[in-house]
């Protein structure tokens, strides 16, 4: 008894367990309770694009149903086109699963309400990068450049070249459209117009010799180069571009969409689509930015307050600019402490359009190294001092439209400006130590089949001392660098070639859609009243960097103060 009281309570527990199986059945399996699974935290309300795209783990891409080739649905009910390949791509590249993606039917007149409402992601195509839309969502990349042209007959395309060629003859025109307002207003004789009710019976109006030439826009034209080999577009008389849009004040989405785009690019990707979806159109040639820097959606944060930059600025009543003091022309510091240069006045002439006063401005000087930590801060409004636009610059803060184009050039002598590369073969070119720009050379070299002889200096001043002594036949560096040396410098230049090609922009606070908006459509406006090039021409010889057309009106005014 005594031993059976020292027994203990789980051995007693056993016993009886098996005394209740004793019926010679097999005892059954012990149940083991299920593992607790933790829920994923519930996501903020305002959390960022990229956070919900991983935690639903698929893309919600927003496209039209019906315009093909870029978005239609196929006669066995699934969706097709350019943009759904384009989803899978982005799915495949963000994700890692092409199929993590799902197609929501968006119009282009409630696209942008679909973006701000949350209910999809990214818009590829079915938006025009407008003004007035610029002010509401915001875009990467061009995809494809829009506007009103002509499909003609292959046949005719030789007679019919643009809209002066339609005099007297019948144009064929889809009735809904606003192709007969377009075409009217471009012409200086009253156009022959037939309408038809869809695009396809226009189309067939063409190829039954019923009309001349379909007007319409590029996107809808494209269609028929697929419907008939005979067919060719001709005579694009407007511009505008389909960009992919997403919701403003997300700059980490803003990254990867701008940063995937140019990769596709690059790799030949969007060359394939084209091939695909627009046969016999040539993709774009797009801006791209050197540099390295990659991103992925992990790497976005979860929650992004945009600052309030225009704001500041009221409140203040003046601009707050960062300036790289010692980049002539670009900007400078006069012995005086007054600043100077091409961006210096560009943003005082932004000031008087904004606040009334082109010296509501106060400069801060900051070196390169700290100006770009300045800004990303908000320490500064903006940042000038030839600023190159780059992947890692890009990663840091945002960019306005480019104001500039840098890259790789020639300083020489007057009058020795090289035809071609070939014009230096085997003869000695200077370049200043510890730039890529050796590697430049050599690439371009390769390609071109000549050998230079490249001799290294270690500054630009002894470079160009060897320039002026006969030693070297053209000094190889950066424009930026050299442009100022060249304009202190009687008897050189910097030609107008770029061996590469680097964009010069504003650097301005990441992630304030709305203030990179005033600051671009200020830039367009600039650019439209004949401002900006008259400003640029006072500074350099070259043709100005070519702004993307962003057809309409602001929807506000341009001014930040009373």
């Amino acid at each position: 008894m005594k031993q059976i009281q020292r027994m203990p309570i789980v051995v007693l527990l056993l016993a009886v367990t098996l005394a209740g199986c004793s019926g010679g059945g097999t005892p059954p399996p012990p149940v083991i309770p299920p593992t607790a699974t933790v829920a994923p935290p519930p996501l903020p309300a305002d959390a960022s694009v990229p956070a919900r795209i991983l935690a639903r783990g698929y893309l919600v891409v927003g496209m039209r149903y019906d315009l093909p080739p870029f978005g239609f649905i196929t006669d066995e009910g699934t969706v097709a086109g350019l943009d759904v390949d384009l989803g899978h791509e982005l799915a495949r590249r963000w994700l890692g699963d092409p199929q993590a993606v799902r197609f929501r039917q968006v119009r282009s007149d409630s696209a942008a309400d679909h973006l701000l409402a949350g209910d999809v992601d990214l818009v590829p195509t079915a938006l025009l990068q407008t003004q007035p839309l610029e002010e509401r969502v915001d875009f990467g990349p061009p995809l494809f450049e829009d506007g009103q042209a002509l499909l003609v007959r292959a046949s005719d395309a030789t007679t019919i070249v643009g809209p002066a060629s339609l005099d007297g003859l019948p144009v064929g025109i889809v009735e809904w459209s606003d192709a007969a307002y377009a075409l009217d207003a471009t012409v200086p004789f009253t156009p022959t117009f037939a309408e038809y009710a869809t695009f396809d019976q226009a189309v067939d109006g063409l190829l039954n010799g019923e009309v001349s030439a379909v007007a319409d826009l590029r996107r809808r034209l494209v269609e028929g180069l697929r419907r008939s080999p005979d067919l060719v577009i001709v005579g694009q008389y407007s511009r505008a571009f389909l960009a992919p849009a997403y919701a403003p004040n997300q700059p980490d989405l803003a990254d990867l969409v701008a940063l995937t785009v140019q990769d596709l690019y690059a790799d030949g990707t969007l060359s394939e689509l084209y091939a695909r979806w627009l046969p016999g159109v040539a993709p774009l040639s797009i801006e791209t930015w050197p540099g390295v820097a990659t991103t992925n959606l992990s790497e976005a944060r979860a929650v992004f307050q945009a600052p309030d930059t225009l704001g500041a600025i009221r409140s203040r009543g003046r601009l707050r600019v960062a300036v790289v003091g010692d980049l002539s022309p670009f900007a400078y510091l006069n012995a005086d402490g007054t600043a100077g240069g091409y961006e210096v006045q560009l943003v005082q002439l932004m000031a008087q359009r904004w606040l009334g006063d082109r010296e509501a401005v106060d400069f801060l000087p900051v070196t390169r190294q700290d100006g770009l930590q300045v800004v990303a801060s908000g320490g500064a409004d903006m940042l000038i001092g030839a600023i190159p636009h780059t992947r890692e610059a890009e990663r840091q803060v945002d960019f306005s439209l480019t104001t500039y184009v840098g890259g790789v050039g020639w300083l020489v002598r007057n009058g020795e400006a090289p035809s071609d590369l070939a014009a230096l073969n085997g003869q000695s070119v200077a370049v200043v130590e510890g730039t890529n720009t050796p590697d430049v050379l050599h690439s371009l070299e390769t390609a071109a089949g000549v050998s230079l002889v490249i001799v290294p200096y270690p500054t630009l001043e002894d470079a160009l001392a060897a320039l002026q002594a006969g030693e070297v036949v053209a000094i190889a560096g950066e424009r930026t660098d050299m442009l100022g040396l060249a304009y202190a410098t009687p008897g050189v230049f910097v030609t107008d070639d770029r061996l590469t090609r680097v964009p010069i922009a504003i650097a301005l606070p990441p992630g304030d859609s709305a203030w990179r908006d005033r600051v671009n459509l200020t830039l367009q406006a600039m650019n439209w009243d004949g401002q900006f090039r008259a400003l640029y021409s006072a500074w350099f010889d070259d043709e100005p960097p070519d702004f993307p057309p962003w057809p309409d009106e602001p929807l506000q005014t341009l001014r930040i103060g009373p």
